[in-house]
């Protein structure tokens, strides 16, 4: 759809774009297909799609022979769906994405590629990676270019973050396009990007539980983001000087580092670390 075919379909609809709800539809070809030809989706391939709007990503999931399965909150557009993509594999859930994105039957092998409304992009992807089982192998998705750069910054960067730890815990992510306003209708007031996250093999032994343990280290650590490390820990942990100065001497990690220092590898350390000493404990 370009720009025209957007207004013309919303005006028939009775509706008009809700920048509350993050309603900005993709109006440009060569973002849609670098969209699609970065998922690698095709024949045999199942998609889940959050927000899918009016269908420009959808259609162009479907055309490469893929099984879409779209969630959609606004009831004039589940509606519109059902009937343009009739005959198609699509099937659309209505309702809220962060409540019924936990409630899905999946296949073993799934993939998640979606123009994400910006306000719930954090949500969406902690749940594909913490909820949802089994998780998606892949995630293309579009997102506020501050958050991309956030999702996939280097060790060392002011802009790493929670979810950036988690994602290397899992996989890893990067960065495929930037996006311009101009690519919307209407236009956003911020620019935009594709990222492609990349999930491990699932029957690595890595669980919820593991994850769970890292993350609880990695929340506290992050909790007071300017502060060194050690004094993030003691806080967050509720640790005494002597408690937090050990496990980060038994993860060999300066203690004047900042939580954006850390690696992957040293947060997973400061976890054994931390629960071998709450299990001694109890």
């Amino acid at each position: 759809m370009n720009k025209l075919e957007v207004v013309s379909t919303l005006k028939k609809l009775g509706l008009k774009p809700n920048h509350l709800k993050g309603q900005n539809f993709l109006v440009d070809e060569d973002v849609l297909r670098t969209m699609v030809e970065t998922s690698g989706v095709g024949r045999g391939s199942t998609v889940v799609e959050v927000g899918p709007g009016l269908g420009v990503l959808t259609k162009a999931l479907l055309e490469t022979g893929a099984k879409v399965i779209a969630i959609e909150q606004e009831r004039q557009f589940v509606a519109y769906l059902r009937q343009k993509f009739d005959g198609t594999p699509l099937s659309v859930i209505a309702g809220n994405a962060v409540l019924k994105i936990p409630e899905l039957q999946l296949p073993e092998k799934y993939q998640v590629v979606s123009n994400l409304p910006y306000s719930i992009t954090s949500p969406i992807i902690n749940l594909f990676l913490t909820r949802v089982s089994p998780r998606p192998s892949h995630l293309t998705l579009m997102v506020q270019r501050e958050v991309a750069e956030r999702l996939t910054a280097p060790v060392g960067s002011a802009e790493r973050g929670i979810l950036t730890v988690l994602i290397e815990l899992l996989g890893s992510a990067r960065l495929v396009a930037r996006v311009s306003p101009a690519s919307f209708h209407p236009l956003p007031k911020v620019e935009s990007a594709v990222i492609r996250i990349g999930l491990g093999s699932q029957d690595s032994g890595f669980g919820g539980e593991e994850i769970e343990k890292v993350m609880w280290v990695v929340k506290a650590g992050f909790s007071k983001r300017r502060a060194q490390i050690r004094n993030a820990l003691k806080l967050g942990l509720k640790l005494n000087a002597d408690e937090a100065n050990r496990i980060l001497t038994e993860s060999n990690i300066n203690p004047t580092l900042r939580a954006e220092d850390l690696t992957v590898e040293d947060w997973q350390s400061l976890a054994r670390a931390y629960h071998h000493s709450s299990s001694l404990v109890e």
